[in-house]
């Protein structure tokens, strides 16, 4: 990060920081670190009287200081995860390295990302929060990137924990495109959209340190697209991979600009990443003749889907009102059928088709598919 760096003069650096000189008390300490299949890694960390300097030298007034050291295994994911950013951060070894400004990087524990979530057997929605690991916001492009940084310790498949991939997609799916009012009355706010007002698409980006995992996320994502379940745009990338992916969609260049290996830029969209693969080998039924059965799907008319919907929201009010009405009069509860727990998620996941539906009719100007 440093011009005329070596890792000798680094080290004697350091060294003398994490030292007392001159009744200058250490300012940095070297006794945390954690394992990997490369070795040893040593984390410096700021002392009390290092962030005390730090926060005068650059003005800031910190709300809190650390007061326990974390694990190794929550050590090594940040400095990981500080790679992903350090990657959109051009460095020449001439000058100083300097924050962009073309982006806003957010860590996870600063933001407040509430949601509601239906579980099983339970009469009320329960809070949730989302915590992703960093957020990227791009004003430029308008968009925003979740971010995910996945060190392989954690299981893949597992919906039931909380930690596995697959719960992190589900978590994801509820707040980026779950309704947060009451789909009954029309509501169609998200509790992404409810959040964030200026309704910029949102992706969620998995980093893996290595291919095989890359792999193995990118199937689970791809699988669950092809699911009933609500999709959401998700990708799965190695380091090197997200560098390149972000780069292209904050500089529209294979790396940052000014850096050493600027001359390296190439401009246009990027590449697909080898890890996102269809699942699917057919394409869309080109005509009603064509229109069958397939695995795990069916062929349905937009016009059905979207009057699908309209009946089920009309007979789901009508059986609301009826109970309240029946409540009025005293009548037993149990007299007419109750909606099932889970309808506002069967609700969602018709909108969703109906909402595409419109979408591929509108397409080509129609109302209903010949």
């Amino acid at each position: 990060m440093f011009p005329g760096r070596t890792k000798a003069r680094s080290s004697t650096r350091l060294r003398q920081l994490a030292s007392n000189i001159g009744g200058q008390a250490a300012v940095l300490r070297g006794d945390l670190g954690f394992a990997s299949a490369e070795g040893w890694t040593t984390v410096w960390a700021l002392t009390a009287e290092g962030f005390a300097i730090g926060s005068r030298q650059l003005g800031l007034n910190l709300q809190r200081a650390p007061k326990h050291d974390v694990g190794p295994m929550f050590l090594r994911h940040e400095v990981m995860l500080n790679e992903v950013l350090l990657g959109l951060v051009a460095q020449d070894g001439k000058t100083p390295a300097k924050m962009p400004r073309q982006f806003r990087w957010i860590l996870g524990e600063y933001l407040d990302l509430p949601f509601t979530e239906m579980v099983l057997l339970a009469r009320e929605p329960e809070n949730r929060r989302l915590q992703p690991d960093a957020l990227l916001e791009d004003p430029a492009g308008r968009r925003r990137y979740f971010i995910e940084y996945e060190t392989g310790s954690a299981t893949v498949r597992d919906a039931k924990k909380s930690t596995s991939t697959m719960a992190k997609l589900d978590r994801y799916a509820e707040f980026l495109v779950g309704y947060a009012g009451n789909p009954f009355h029309g509501e169609r706010d998200t509790f992404y959209t409810r959040l964030f007002k200026d309704t910029w698409p949102a992706e969620v980006l998995f980093v893996s340190p290595t291919e095989a995992r890359r792999d193995t996320i990118a199937r689970v994502i791809c699988e669950r697209a092809e699911s009933i379940k609500t999709k959401i745009a998700a990708r799965s990338l190695t380091l090197t991979e997200a560098h390149r992916y972000l780069c292209h969609a904050v500089y529209n260049a294979d790396r940052p600009p000014g850096g050493a290996d600027s001359s390296a830029r190439r401009l246009g969209p990027p590449a697909p990443p080898t890890a996102i693969v269809s699942l699917s080998k057919e394409g869309p039924a080109r005509s009603a003749a064509e229109e069958r059965l397939r695995r795990g799907r069916v062929s349905v008319r937009g016009e059905a889907l979207v009057n699908f919907e309209k009946a089920m929201r009309s007979s789901l009010a009508a059986l609301a009102s009826a109970q309240e009405v029946l409540a009025r009069l005293k009548v037993p509860p149990d007299a007419i059928p109750k909606a099932p727990s889970n309808v506002s998620s069967i609700v969602r996941v018709l909108a969703e088709y109906a909402s595409r539906g419109e979408e591929a009719l509108s397409i080509h100007d129609l109302s209903a598919a010949d």
